[in-house]
C-alpha cells in the first residue's frame, strides 16, 4: 500500500467515524420529539434523503462498494428518519 492509499484510508476512516457521531447527535432530538417538545422536520428529513443517496452511491461504486461512505450514511439514513418521524 502506498503512502498516498495510506492516507486516504486514515482520512475516510476517522471521516467515517466522525459521519457516525454527526447522526447520533440526533438522538437527544429525537428524545426531546418524543417528550413533547416537537422541532421542525424538514432538516432531519433532507438530510435523511441525501444519505440515502450517497449510500446507493457507495453501494453501486465499482469496483467494490465504498463502505467508508456507506456506514455513516447509512446511520443518518436511519437516525435522520426517526428524528423527522417524531418531529411529527
Amino acid at each position: 500500500m502506498t503512502l498516498k492509499q495510506k492516507i486516504n484510508t486514515l482520512v475516510g476512516s476517522i471521516g467515517a467515524f466522525m459521519g457516525v457521531f454527526v447522526f447520533i447527535a440526533y438522538i437527544p432530538q429525537i428524545i426531546a420529539n418524543l417528550n413533547g417538545n416537537k422541532a421542525q422536520p424538514l432538516q432531519p428529513l433532507m438530510a435523511a434523503a441525501s444519505c440515502l443517496l450517497w449510500v446507493i452511491y457507495g453501494w453501486t461504486k465499482e469496483p467494490k462498494k465504498d463502505i467508508i461512505l456507506i456506514i455513516p450514511n447509512a446511520t443518518g439514513v436511519i437516525l435522520g428518519f426517526l428524528t423527522f418521524l417524531t418531529a411529527l
